[in-house]
This record gives structure tokens, sequence and C-alpha cells, in this order.
């Protein structure tokens, strides 16, 4: 008889799911038993002891509040007759409320035990009803006949003693009989678990055993099987065929063995054919495995399509390389262009550089003009779209800090009318208020780039930061289009803000700076910069520098020697910037006062 995978499993399996039903039933069982016995603790004897604690607890504390009416004189509002009020009231209304709730859960002799103290209550809260009756004000403690009575009553030993000690053994003996009650119900739900773990134990083991047993057959007669079948099929997509032969058996797996052996072969026959075919033997001999065999068809035509395109092939290789070896030479000639033509640019921005250098002004222009002063300047390109610009009328210096619109070629173009403007406005013009040279440098830019253009205005302009100083009285006017200026005394940064307006903007009719007066103190440093050194991405996470870090850069540099400033501006920038691009060209000019 032949026994088939699906039996076998099927078998293994059948008596292991029994075992584990019998687990399941026997322990949901014995849970069911538990869970009632936990149920019935829960809604009857945990929530009646903590109810009869609670009534114990109220009956001593309204014991010693009376006591305290009846022997200290008090007033009627006292917070220990008050609390007595509430106690009898309210809170003992509700405990009584509650435990004759639970009662209907109780046994008889519970209940007739329960009557029994409530009875002992009404009777000791008679009393302390004589006593409140006796004592309502603070005068009446004075009468000596109704002293002599409270205190027959509420006296040690007295009869409000006698009788609370009566209710506390009741309710002591009623506690003692729900606790034994609740212990004993506990109990039984241990044996409940002790039960639980016996047949989770011995049928845990038994289950064990089989599902070891199940495991072997398995692993024996199906896994290895298929294991050395997944290996031969691992092998074969590789290209390698196997070197020994399939072991095969009367199941499905020794049907896919025979199967196996066969496509072996026919892949081994199939190969020898590919390699003739591959040394260009069109005229090798193959046999499909039968008429319903598709690849063996195929591989047939295969090779007299080989044999037929070899020779059309042979003819459009000789006419490609003669077309490969023109277009070979045709884009050499292209790149010796390109390269050509990129020199010829790089030359012209070079050029360019020097142009834009020679309207900055020389180290000894600016050490003639502000001797305690420097200026950390770095392009992103070649050229730069930042520009400064220094010059002295009369007794006053001035000097600006200039941020183009974009970097690089337009940038530097920028530059070049915002420098002639700056000089047509101050030397041609005579300005030198900083609000009356951006006045002026605005309307000259807005004039340059718009000029006789109504429809398509040209959308660049600049931002900028102008100072006029006076050394000899430490006084500094500064006007600003979109950047600020920075003061740094005694370790604090006082900002003062820019005009949100660009220069050369689109308002036709120009618009109108506004200007700060600062006097300065010595030892003072005055920063006006572009936006690219804040703007600049680094750090750990590739994030902006900010305003925030640059604040806190001047004013930790701001005591150092201009000149140490320039160098430590530049090492800040490199190890923030780290092996990030750099966005935008850099200024910063700074002034000691």
């Amino acid at each position: 008889m032949r026994i088939t995978i699906g039996r076998k499993i099927g078998m293994g399996f059948g008596l292991f799911i029994f075992f584990a039903l019998l687990v399941v039933v026997l322990t949901n069982r014995t849970l069911e038993q538990s869970r009632s016995i936990n149920e019935e603790i829960n809604r009857v004897y945990a929530p009646s002891v903590d109810a009869l604690v609670r009534l114990r607890n109220l009956t001593v504390n309204s014991h010693m509040l009376i006591k305290h009416w009846a022997l200290l004189e008090s007033r009627a509002d006292a917070p220990e007759k008050t609390t007595l009020v509430e106690i009898t009231t309210q809170e003992l209304p509700k405990v009584l409320d509650q435990v004759d709730t639970l009662m209907g859960e109780w046994g008889p002799d519970e209940v007739a035990l329960m009557n029994n103290v409530t009875k002992q209550l009404g009777i000791m809260f008679e009393l302390h009803d004589q006593i409140k009756a006796l004592l309502p004000s603070l005068e009446s403690y004075r009468d000596p006949f109704i002293h002599m009575e409270r205190t027959g009553l509420a006296e040690e030993g007295g009869p409000i003693d006698e009788q609370t000690k009566v209710v506390l053994a009741e309710l002591d003996r009623l506690i003692e009989l729900q606790e034994r009650k609740r212990r004993e119900l506990g109990g039984g739900m241990i044996r409940s678990f002790d039960s639980l773990k016996f047949i989770v134990l011995y049928m845990g083991v038994a289950l064990v055993v089989i599902g070891l047993i199940v495991a072997f057959l398995i692993i024996r007669d199906i896994v290895a099987p298929v294991q050395r079948l997944r290996l031969i099929l691992l092998s074969l997509g590789r290209g390698v065929f196997p070197r020994a032969k399939v072991r095969t058996t009367n199941d499905e797996i020794g049907d896919m063995g025979k199967a196996l052996t066969s496509l072996v072969e026919g892949m081994r026959r199939t190969t020898d054919f590919s390699h003739a075919v591959a040394a260009g033997d069109f005229a090798a001999d193959y046999q499909p495995l039968s008429e319903e065999d598709v690849l063996g068809h195929a591989l047939l035509k295969m090779r007299d399509e080989l044999g037929q395109r070899e020779r059309i092939l042979e003819l459009k290789v000789a006419e490609r390389t003669d077309e490969v070896v023109r277009q070979k030479e045709e884009v050499e000639r292209q790149s010796r262009k390109v390269v050509e033509l990129y020199k010829n640019v790089t030359d012209s921005i070079r050029y360019a550089k020097r142009l834009q250098d020679s309207i900055l002004p020389t180290d000894r222009r600016m050490k003639e003009l502000l001797p305690d002063a420097f200026v950390y300047y770095r392009p992103k390109d070649i050229v730069s779209g930042d520009f400064y610009w220094m010059d002295n009328v009369q007794d006053r210096v001035l000097f600006a800090a200039v941020d183009c619109t974009g970097h690089g070629v337009p940038g530097a173009f920028m530059s070049l009318i915002g420098h002639n403007g700056l000089n047509q406005a101050v030397k041609e013009r005579q300005r030198s208020r900083p609000s009356e040279v951006l006045n002026e440098l605005n309307r000259i830019a807005y004039q340059a780039l718009h000029k006789d253009r109504e429809q398509h205005l040209v959308r660049d302009g600049m931002d900028m930061a102008l100072c006029s100083y006076d050394p000899a009285k430490r006084v500094l006017d500064f006007a600003g289009a979109n950047c600020p200026l920075y003061l740094v005394r005694d370790g604090v940064v006082i900002p003062f803000q820019a005009d949100k307006s660009a220069i050369g903007s689109f308002d036709r009719d120009g618009v109108s700076f506004s200007e700060h007066h600062i006097e300065l103190q010595s030892g003072d440093m005055i920063y006006v910069f572009s936006d690219g050194y804040a703007d600049q991405f680094g750090g750990a996470k590739g994030k902006k520098f900010l305003y925030r870090r640059f604040r806190e850069l001047l004013v930790e540099i701001s005591t150092q020697p201009t000149e140490r400033q320039r160098m430590l501006l530049h090492d800040a920038f490199n190890a923030w910037r780290g092996a990030h691009e750099q966005v935008d060209d850099i200024l910063v000019m700074g002034m000691r006062a």
C-alpha cells in the first residue's frame, strides 16, 4: 500500500491535535471554575469585608467624637461636632445601604448577625442623641445637672463605652465570618489551579513527545528528501548539473525525483547542443523530448535563424565599423571645441575678477580710513555678487557692505552697477548722509535696470548696509536696505534694523530709507554683513548656520583684535561647512570704535 505524504502528515498532526484539544478542554473547564469562584469573591465577600471594615471605622470615629462632645466644652460649630454630624447623617447611611445591598448574597446566619449589629447601632446612636440634646450650645456645659447626667453617660466604662464595645464585638464576629468564607473560596480556587497545573504539566509533556515523533518522521520522510531536491534545483539555477543520481521513493517526492532526473538529462543534451551552435556548428543534431517540447523546437528554430543572421551580421558589422570610425572623429573634434570654449570663458571670468577686484578698496586705503577694522570676503565663484565700498567725505568715513542679486557673473555685473552708483551718489551728487545716499542710489539703480522697460521689468537689485562714521566724535549714522547693523557692547548684541526694501526695487517712484544715529563708546564693535554667512548649510545635521549662531559668534570674537576676528570667522565658517558646498557669497565687515 502506498502511503502518501498527505497521509503521513495527517496521521501525525491528527494525533497531536487530539491531545492539544484535550488540554484545551480540560484547561477551559478548570479556568471556568476558577473564574466563577473569583467572581463570587469579588462580587460578594471582598466588598462585604470592605464595607464592614468601613462601618467599624465609622463606629470607632463616632465614639471618639461623641466622647469629645460630652466631656470637652466646645461651640456648636466645632470641627469635631460637625464631623460627627456628617458621619451620622451622610457616611454611615451610605455604608449601611451598601451592606444592605450585599446582604442579598449572604447566608442566614450572617444576615441575622448583621440585623443584630444594626439593632445595637440604633441603641448606641440613641445614647449619642441624648448627649447632643443635653449639650446643644456652649452655655449648656455650665449647668450642674446636665454636667452630672452627661458625665454618667460618657464616663469611662459608662453606657456609651459599653454599647460601643457590644457593636464592635458583633462587627468583629461578622467580619471574621466573611473573611473565613472568602478564604475558603480562595482555597478552592487554588486547588482548581493545582489541578490545572497537573493537566498542563503532564499533557504538555505528552504533546512534546508526540511533537518530537511527528517532527522526526517529517524530517526523515519529507524534509530531508525535499532538501536534497532543493540543493539540486539551486545547482541547476546556477547552471551546475548534479553529479549523483536522484534517489526515488514510493511517494510524491519520488515522483518529483524521477521528473527531475529526466529534466537533468534533457538539460545536458540541450547544453551540448547549445555549445555546438555557439561554436558555429549550425548542422548539429538535436532531438526534442516530445512533440510538445516547446524548448526543443525553439532551439532548432534558433539554430536555423542564427545561421541566417550570422551571414547578415557579417555584412552589417563591416558597414557599422566604418560609421563608428567617422562618428569617433566627429566626437573628438567637438570635444576639442568644448575644451577651447571652456578655456575662453574661464579666462574671461578670471579677467572679470581682476576688474572686480580693482573696484574694491585696497588694504592700504582701508587702514588709512579705518585703522582698526577688518573685512572677511569670500566669493562663492570666481567673481562675486557681494562687494564692499569705502570713501571719506570731509571729516567722515563712509563704508558699505553690499549684497547684489545672485552670485557669479550675474552678481558681478550688479556689483559694478552698485559701485558706480555709490561713487555717483557720493562724489558727483554730494550725498553724505546714509539715508540720502541710499535714496539717491535707489533712483540711479532703478534707472539703470528699468530704463525704457514698461512691461518687462528686470527683477534684480541689491541689499546694502551703509554707515557714515565720525572718528573724532565717535558718532555713526546707519541706513540699511534689508541688511541690518550689529553693535556689540559689553558682550551684548544691539541690532539696528534695516528697511525692508531693496536698492533698485520695483517701485517706480522709489522709496525713502530711514536712518539710525548711534553714539559709540570706546571698545564698541560695529558689524555689517551680507546674508551668506548665516545661510550656509553645515553642522552635524546639514542645517543653516542662522543669525542666532552668527550673533553668538560675534559676541565670542568681539574682544579679539580685528585681524584675529577675521581669522576666527574664517575658521568657524570652514568648521561649520565641512563637506557641504558654499551656497552664497560671504561678506562681513567689522570696525572697533
